[in-house]
């Protein structure tokens, strides 16, 4: 099952090893899912976990994640977000034809689906993946 990340699953992931966007990280590690992002993805999850995230092996943890993410091109869509930054996580998963867009953020999950890719939340994503 191919899914896309927002930053904030990641945040939250790596913060918590036992909640849902821990175990969608760890399915990503252990091959059972793949997690597909683009440049503009990738160029976010960096910028933003590089300025929360001080500590060099926690750093290194989280870069060794990221290396195994299949890379995509990202893919026009036509729907509406309350927040037009967020478009690049919705054009990346119809890109990288995901199955899901696994977010915690309102404006994404307020929209449901887009292009055949489901858009839901840690634990929703749990449950279709188990």
């Amino acid at each position: 099952m191919r899914i896309v990340l927002d930053t904030n699953v990641l945040i939250d992931g790596f913060q918590d090893d036992y909640c849902a966007e821990a175990k969608l990280i760890e399915a990503v590690r252990s091959g059972e899912l793949m997690a597909v992002a683009t440049t503009k993805v990738m160029k976010e999850y960096r910028l933003i976990l590089a300025r929360l995230i001080a500590d060099t092996d926690y750093r290194r943890n989280i870069e060794d994640f990221l290396s195994m993410l299949d890379h995509t091109e990202p893919e026009y869509v036509d729907v509406t977000l309350d927040d037009e930054e967020d478009m690049k996580f919705v054009e990346a998963a119809v890109g990288g034809e995901a199955e899901m867009l696994v977010t915690s953020d309102r404006h994404l999950l307020d929209a449901g689906e887009a292009d055949g890719v489901s858009i839901v939340t840690p634990e929703e994503a749990i449950v279709r993946f188990e």
